[in-house]
């Protein structure tokens, strides 16, 4: 369960990031896109905890690093 909670905050970290990084008008206006990535992101985060006191560290580095960079990678490489 672990890698999937590694998974949803990379999606949430990218689908943020992209929506930051829009500069026209988005069809899911923005509270709504909040609430989605900040409940992708707690229940990621949720998963990875209790992976991590499971015994496995992987899913934790691996969930909250690739969030930032998805992050990172979608706001810089958005095309006009």
């Amino acid at each position: 369960m672990g890698w999937l909670g590694a998974g949803l905050l990379i999606a949430s970290g990218y689908g943020w990031g992209l929506r930051v990084s829009s500069r026209a008008a988005s069809a899911v206006p923005l509270p709504a896109m909040l609430l989605l990535t900040l409940g992708a992101s707690v229940l990621g985060l949720g998963l990875v905890i209790r992976a991590f006191l499971a015994g496995q560290d992987g899913p934790l580095v691996t969930g909250t690093v690739g969030a930032l960079g998805a992050a990172a990678l979608a706001v810089f490489t958005t095309g006009e």
